[in-house]
């Protein structure tokens, strides 16, 4: 008896702290998202009906958590800010738990340019049947930002870099998941986040604590750009998952990535799918014609120098107008390349997690 008292007492306690550390989804976000299913929004809904006592309905929380947004983006100097230099920021992230009263691992997933799409809410969702807790971070509503990447809108890597390192300090206080199994996952400008949150300078300056379990990243944008210490990350599996006929972000320059990664002795693979364009697993493009003439950086090498982002063509600052970037690609949903992604990645999760 006295034990199950004491658990009971302990399970409290858990609850209260993160309950302490996470704020219920509000008003001002509802209308700013248009990519939240109308589930997430009913529930919203509900929450403004009767906020007072309730975290979570069913196995779905809005959770909004603090962050803090840093100035200049990857191209606008400082590269990477100060820590003092953040203001506060109020993001919010979407927490699914699986049906089970254990603890259980979890993956924070950090989404693309266009914010959260069809992509991530597949994993999201899809994840949960493998008995794995999902936390879907939105770095863009809180900011009053629709999308980056194109258009007049940026977002600097230190902001969403902090976006997961404290969704990951978030999850470890959380009674239902186990502190020392939480991985990170990232599609496209999610990718690049996800590899980047491995770096040992990153997470220091940024999000001390323990690290994460493992760098998960799908077609991720960064592997043109060479960091000052890009081999200097954290001693956990790091994986990347790419379609071989991407010309939006070619494949070959992760190939030299992780070669670079492997001969440094990290424990880092590509995973390579042939036929599958950038977004192969966004089902939401199964029946839209793929569209072409964004920003192709697949020419380039951009290089990490004095806090700012370096043409090495140039010499000068990279950016949208180097010589190197075109206005071309395309995208498209791979159903055949998905189903091989999602088991790789169930595999390696099974493994990691020892399911």
């Amino acid at each position: 008896m006295r034990r199950a008292i004491i658990g009971l007492l302990r399970k409290i306690l858990a609850t209260r702290l993160f309950a302490s550390r996470a704020q219920r989804y509000r008003r001002p976000m509802i209308g700013a998202s248009r990519r939240l299913s109308s589930v997430l929004v009913g529930m919203a809904a509900f929450a403004l009906l009767a906020p007072q006592t309730a975290v979570s309905q069913g196995r779905i929380e809005i959770v909004n958590f603090q962050s803090l947004t840093f100035p200049g983006s990857l191209f606008t100097p400082p590269f990477m800010a100060a820590p003092q230099e953040g203001s506060p920021a109020t993001i919010f992230g979407i927490l699914r738990l699986p049906e089970t009263t254990d603890r259980v691992p979890a993956v924070v997933i950090t989404h693309g340019c266009s914010g959260i799409t069809g992509a991530e809410t597949y994993w999201a969702e899809g994840l949960i049947q493998l008995g794995v807790a999902t936390f879907v971070v939105n770095s863009l509503v809180g900011r009053g930002i629709p999308r980056v990447c194109s258009g007049p809108h940026t977002i600097s890597t230190a902001s969403v870099l902090t976006d997961v390192y404290r969704a990951r300090d978030l999850l470890a206080v959380h009674p239902r998941i186990d502190p020392s199994r939480i991985a990170l996952l990232g599609f496209s400008f999610g990718g690049r986040n996800a590899l980047w949150a491995a770096s040992s300078r990153f997470q220091q300056r940024y999000g001390p604590g323990p690290p994460f379990a493992a760098h998960l990243a799908f077609y991720p944008t960064g592997c043109h750009i060479k960091l000052i210490d890009e081999d200097r990350v954290a001693n956990v599996p790091i994986r990347i998952f790419h379609g071989a006929a991407d010309d939006a972000t070619i494949i070959g320059r992760c190939r030299d990535y992780v070669a670079r990664l492997r001969n440094a002795g990290r424990d880092a693979a590509l995973f390579e799918y042939v036929g599958a364009k950038h977004w192969f697993d966004n089902a939401d493009l199964a029946n839209r014609q793929t569209p072409t003439g964004f920003l192709n950086y697949n020419n380039c090498t951009f290089l990490e120098q004095d806090d700012k982002i370096i043409d090495v063509m140039t010499g000068g600052l990279a950016g949208t107008g180097s010589p190197c970037v075109v206005s071309e690609g395309s995208y498209g949903y791979h159903p055949a390349a998905r189903e091989q992604a999602t088991a790789d990645v169930q595999n390696f999760l099974r493994s990691l997690f020892k399911l």
